[in-house]
């Protein structure tokens, strides 16, 4: 099945992708040839490092290819957000403590939980799909329940 994503978070993994294959790629093989010129590669230290930094980037290639390729992105801009849907920002209000909080609801590889962006699939991302702006509901995660009002929800702007 494959994964959702933001038109934002997808066009980032592109660029990425192809900075990976275009630029740093390129640049590592070229000096791993260069550092094969000093002779004895199982001591030299260029080419180890060469070697490893291409490696990663391989990896790294392999991980990007398979977000690209399982992704379902979604223009959240034709997307309604007069209720809690993918792509929008939610603030709530915590009845007991009178704090606000804000959470962003994106594609599982697009999760930040230090910038507050939180999955579709995550619990509380799924606990605030559908919701309207005034609702009240809780939320029950690690045997604790919060009781939250939605005050406001927009389409996530992106920085």
């Amino acid at each position: 099945m494959k994964e959702l994503i933001t038109e934002y978070g997808y066009q980032k993994f592109i660029k990425e992708f192809n900075n990976l294959l275009r630029v740093e790629k390129p640049y590592w093989v070229k000096e791993k040839e260069i550092a094969a010129q000093f002779g004895d590669r199982s001591e030299n230290a260029e080419y180890i490092s060469a070697k490893e930094m291409i490696r990663n980037i391989d990896k790294r290639l392999r991980f990007l290819d398979k977000i690209i390729k399982n992704s379902d992105v979604i223009d959240i801009d034709k997307i309604p957000h007069n209720k809690v849907n993918f792509g929008s920002c939610v603030k709530l209000l915590d009845l007991e403590s009178e704090e606000e909080k804000t959470f962003c609801i994106v594609g599982t590889y697009e999760t930040n939980p230090n910038e507050n962006l939180i999955s579709n699939k995550s619990p509380l991302g799924k606990a605030l799909l559908g919701k309207e702006l005034n609702e009240e509901f809780e939320f029950n995660i690690n045997e604790q329940t919060f009781e939250y009002e939605i005050i406001e929800i927009k389409k996530y702007e992106y920085k």
